[in-house]
């Protein structure tokens, strides 16, 4: 069974962003993106069972889709700007959360 498209997900500057970091600790994970407009992101994701990763630090992205997946899991793929290139990263976890990183250049 192929997945199919459930919804775009996370913050709308995930779209012309670029993954900068992906860490994974037991069933967490979390991937750090500096969106479109410059704002970095950190998404974490929890109860992860599986991660598909192949070149993906570097990709730009055309966003953050959920995808259909058996319950109780959710599948995350970030689509690759690039339809050409074989990078991806795909996430299959119980739960997703994101918040803005505050950025460590700046005044003061």
């Amino acid at each position: 069974m192929s997945a199919a498209f459930v919804n775009f997900v996370g913050d709308p500057d995930i779209h012309d962003g670029t993954i900068e970091a992906i860490e994974r600790s037991g069933d967490l994970a979390s991937v750090t993106i500096t969106g479109g407009s410059g704002k970095r992101l950190h998404l974490q994701f929890s109860g992860v069972q599986e991660v598909w990763d192949h070149r993906s630090v570097g990709m730009r992205l055309y966003g953050l889709v959920e995808t259909t997946s058996e319950q109780p899991w959710r599948r995350f793929l970030f689509a690759n700007w690039d339809e050409e290139d074989d990078a991806r990263l795909e996430i299959k976890c119980r739960d997703f959360g994101h918040k803005e990183v505050a950025s460590s250049a700046g005044s003061e």
